[in-house]
């Protein structure tokens, strides 16, 4: 019977888990973004290169081959931001790799005042919260703020005489990160030709990223709620406040604490199922450390 308690089994399970909590993380940096996209394409590439050549086709396996070699340089080009990012996270917190330890929930309240006072005043203004997707070549365009969010700066951003009102406000954890910020402008011709430079510039932005817009129209004061590309238009402000918690608040997402408990579990029940392995569980259990009764 295979010695379970071998210094052999411990390093490949550790290097089995140090492998998976890195794909893990490099899963978590890319999601929401255009390289997530990447990767998909790259997977469907290495599964067409085992197809041919499981079904022996030549031509296409060494057209594939021969873009192998190359395809360690074209990863680089492709997820240099990425990897920037991912360095750098590293560099902020070695000993975590950069994981975030939590950011403070969105102040709703001074957000929706905001868009209450630019409509009830006219005032045009398009403004971004930042989700999963990162908005750091966004923001670097704009104008540095990093300020608390307040119902008087953000419609101050957007007076007419301001000189970036023109321009959208990046809201990121919690903070106006930038104003005066320059947004990809949706070109779909299945757009109403109602929609002015904000509502497309909305679009825009919500269709590359997983990123919330919210707009008020200068020529109506209409205000808009843009998600994912589609324009909501909102005349209620209660249930805007209710859309806006539903898509931000951490308390109506599961606890951490919650997920930590349910993932230890699985882990011990993975442990259990090892040949050899769950009799130590049960031992431990006796002796009063058993892991399935931990907090």
């Amino acid at each position: 019977m295979y010695n379970v308690i071998s210094w052999d089994f411990w390093r490949n399970l550790l290097d089995i888990l140090a492998v998976w909590f890195i794909f893990y993380q490099i899963l978590l940096l890319i999601r929401g973004t255009r390289a997530f996209q990447m990767v998909i394409g790259v997977l469907v590439f290495l599964l067409v290169f085992f197809v041919s050549g499981w079904l022996k086709l030549y031509t296409l396996n060494w057209l594939i081959t021969s873009f192998w070699s190359q395809i360690v340089l074209a990863l680089l080009i492709l997820f240099q931001p990425e990897i920037r990012k991912a360095l750098a996270r590293v560099g902020k917190s070695p000993l975590l790799l950069g994981i975030p330890l939590g950011d403070a929930s969105l102040d709703i309240e001074e957000l929706v005042k905001a868009i209450q006072t630019l409509s009830r005043r006219g005032i045009g203004g398009i403004i971004v919260v930042e989700r999963n997707t990162d908005l750091s070549e966004i923001v670097e365009v704009g104008v540095a703020l990093d300020a608390v969010i307040s119902n008087e700066l953000l419609v101050s951003l957007f007076l007419p005489y301001s000189p970036i009102h023109d321009g959208a406000a990046i809201i990121r954890k919690n903070r106006i990160a930038s104003a005066g910020c320059f947004l990809p402008i949706s070109l779909s011709s299945d757009l109403s030709r109602q929609y002015g430079t904000r509502y497309r510039a909305a679009i825009g932005i919500t269709e590359e990223t997983d990123a919330v817009a919210l707009v008020v129209s200068e020529e109506t004061s209409q205000v808009s709620l843009v998600v994912a590309g589609r324009v909501t238009p909102q005349t209620d402000m209660i249930l805007l406040r209710q859309t806006l918690t539903r898509l931000f608040r951490k308390e109506s997402r599961p606890s951490k604490n919650r997920k930590i408990h349910t993932l230890r579990k699985r882990f011990y029940g993975l442990l259990s199922s090892v040949p050899g392995l769950s009799s130590i569980l049960k031992f431990g259990g006796r002796s009063g450390t058993s892991p399935r009764n931990l907090p």
